[in-house]
């Protein structure tokens, strides 16, 4: 008797197919805890607590702006007598109709329905259409949350107004010769999967260099060793590789709960260089569980600087839905995307919500376990009535961050194994830059600068 197939003409593949075997995973869910960010959600009431960019500035013309931010639907106004920025919920306390429709007027918003105006505190200024006699005003009142423009980025706070924190300074924020240019770009998918890109350095070795061409640099192609150190403000990790005689070691900034400062974006490791300053500070904006801004700025500095040796870098391709480094957002065509993908595609890919539990993590993936595991712990701390840790509470005034490339002259050693060397020299740099904590502006740079040199020319 023939078996199934023996005599057909069809050849059958051959190997362990398990597709169906593995069907279990698709009723796997994602993780509430740290993924649903809506109003009295654990990570949304997390969030909350935070000073966090909404919107750029210049999106907010002469009339309202509707936005949504954490599962809330808004509208954002400038107030015509000082130009000050409202931030209030989008539907009028009085009917429910939406102020994206109101008019903007001295001091407030006003609602086209039946007049109600509001102050930038959300307070019932005028009822015009009540009789003289009516207490409404006085018992009603519209959520609004405080606002702060600044170079070019509207912050809300959106957390318990007795709880407001200090709004963080960081000292790339205004350096001699760096000119901030913000942009926003959307993502269709949850914050989470966005923010941990940034915790995930292999990546910059595949993706970005060995996967369909070099997008930033050729030297991204030597497999890093990647070291996470602890700071008063947050976490940064040393990034270190070797090219030739020179060992690049490049730092990225993070702070809870989104905040991260990258390195410089086309860097050319030919040449040595002190505490160079990064390329990118941005923050991962929630809109809702499965809509996500990247709001940040560029940093461009001048030629001096040599942050930017080969001319890749285009101020004019930076602003609302754009940026001048590739990959971040939905400006090429599927068939572009799908030969050439980048960070977005990434991200995006792994669907609206990622699902853990159909993940295999690994080694490389330190750092996005160790930034699920942070935002866990915080957002558990915060439900034991636990106060989250700010950026400024070890430093009242502007912070210390370090963010960027340093690149030494140390050839290999005949005596020394490389691993144990490039590891030795990602500490000892971290260790320089944090050493100027208590150092601000040209004497923090000097003395960090110094103490570079000093170490590179023990290597000679």
């Amino acid at each position: 008797m023939n078996t199934p197939f023996e005599n057909s003409p069809i050849q059958m593949p051959e190997g362990n197919f398990r597709g169906h075997d593995r069907q279990e995973v698709w009723s796997q869910t994602h993780d509430p805890e740290l993924t649903e960010i809506g109003p009295g959600t654990p990570c949304g009431e997390y969030l909350r607590r935070f000073w966090m960019p909404v919107a750029m500035t210049d999106q907010i013309g002469d009339r309202p702006y509707r936005i949504r931010i954490l599962g809330e639907d808004l509208v954002m106004f400038r107030e015509k007598k000082d130009g000050r920025l409202g931030l209030t919920h989008l539907h009028c306390c009085h009917r429910n109709m939406s102020l994206e429709f109101g008019i903007v007027e001295d001091g407030g918003i006003r609602c086209s329905y039946h007049g109600w105006k509001y102050g930038l505190d959300g307070t019932v200024l005028e009822t015009p259409c009540e009789p003289p006699a009516s207490q409404v005003r006085k018992k009603a009142c519209l959520g609004a949350y405080p606002v702060i423009e600044y170079k070019g980025l509207a912050f809300a706070y959106m957390g318990p107004g007795d709880e407001t924190p200090p709004f963080p300074v960081m000292d790339t924020f205004d350096e001699d010769g760096d000119e901030l240019v913000p942009y926003l770009i959307k993502s269709p998918c949850n914050w989470l999967q966005v923010m941990e890109n940034a915790w995930d350095p292999f990546h910059v070795v595949y993706l970005h260099t060995l996967a369909a061409r070099v997008q930033f640099t050729e030297a991204f192609a030597h497999m890093p060793m990647i070291e996470f150190h602890s700071c008063k403000s947050g976490d940064f990790y040393t990034n270190v590789r070797r090219d030739g005689d020179f060992v690049w070691v490049r730092v990225h900034d993070h702070m809870l709960p989104t905040f991260t400062q990258n390195g410089g974006h086309f860097p050319v490791p030919d040449r040595s260089r002190y505490f160079g300053r990064g390329g990118l500070s941005r923050w991962i904006t929630p809109m809702d569980d499965t809509n996500t801004m990247v709001i940040a700025w560029r940093h461009f500095r001048g030629p001096e600087f040599n942050d930017d040796p080969r001319g890749l870098t285009n101020r004019d391709e930076v602003g609302y839905g754009k940026t001048d480094f590739y990959g971040q957002g939905p400006d090429r065509s599927y068939e572009t995307r799908q030969r050439d993908p980048g960070d977005y595609d990434a991200w995006v890919s792994q669907g609206p919500i990622n699902v853990h539990a159909r993940e295999h993590l690994s080694f490389t993936d330190r750092g996005v376990a160790k930034a699920r595991r942070m935002v866990r712990n915080a957002i558990r701390a915060l439900q034991k009535g636990e106060r989250p840790m700010q950026p400024t509470d070890h430093f009242p005034g502007v912070i210390p961050t370090y963010a960027g490339d340093t690149i030494l002259r140390i050839p290999l050693q005949e005596d020394r194994d490389d691993g144990a060397l490039l590891k030795e020299v990602s500490f000892k740099v971290a260790e320089i830059y944090m050493s100027a904590d208590g150092l601000s502006g040209q004497a923090r740079r000097d003395s960090i600068v110094g103490a570079l040199k000093s170490y590179e020319e023990g290597w000679s």
